[in-house]
């Protein structure tokens, strides 16, 4: 799959922030897997940003650690402790949770690693309540169909939509904190603040 449906949608900001444009081999070998290459594309072309003013998607590198790939993919996949927590395994088990994102209300945004990486679909999954959906779409697949209203889910606002600023570089927001994701609790879970209603639909289990 590739980046032509969000691009139709949102054009990528003219001066992304923290766009990774470096050596793909040395992430992915950190990391041991190759990564789909829409999520490639979409952090070179947009950068570190927030996303219908609500979620936001890890980039590479990131001077904060909060919204680097790679310690978010280390933090969840081996510091989240005994399975039976987990609605899905996590990665590095075969076709396991990969995180890469995360929404204001607490939600993370990860890949379902089965099968080639261009392939991978998305899930959302809230760690606080248990909730967890799998979108059958690739990262910029569901972004683009939040971003028109053809994708909604139980998951998610019901007021994403209208949205005046539905992609906006970190570094074009005033005031907004360095982090973004916060760690309020020193409990070392990030704080993403008050929560926005849901839309009350059912919800899908996971496969």
């Amino acid at each position: 799959m590739t980046i032509e449906n969000l691009l139709k949608v949102i054009p990528p900001p003219a001066e992304p922030f923290e766009a990774f444009l470096g050596t793909w081999e040395l992430i992915e070998g950190d990391l041991g897997t190759r990564l789909p290459q829409d999520y490639k594309d979409f952090v070179r072309l947009y950068g570190s940003g927030r996303f219908l003013e609500f979620m936001g998607v890890d980039v590479p590198r990131s001077r904060n650690p909060n919204l680097r790939l790679e310690t978010k993919v280390y933090w969840l996949c081996h510091g989240l402790g005994p399975l039976e927590f987990l609605p899905h395994p996590m990665w590095p088990a075969e076709g396991g949770m990969i995180p890469f994102g995360g929404t204001d209300n607490g939600d993370y945004l990860l890949w379902i690693a089965r099968g080639a990486p261009d392939d991978w679909p998305v899930a959302i999954w809230n760690l606080r309540d248990g909730a967890f959906e799998v979108i059958e779409r690739d990262l910029t697949d569901f972004l683009a169909g939040l971003a028109t209203g053809e994708i909604t889910t139980g998951m998610l606002p019901s007021d994403l939509l209208p949205c005046d600023r539905p992609f906006q570089p970190h570094s074009a927001r005033p005031n907004a904190p360095s982090d973004v994701v916060r760690d309020l609790s020193g409990t070392g879970k990030p704080d993403f603040g008050p929560l926005r209603t849901r839309l009350k639909f059912p919800i899908r289990p996971p496969f």
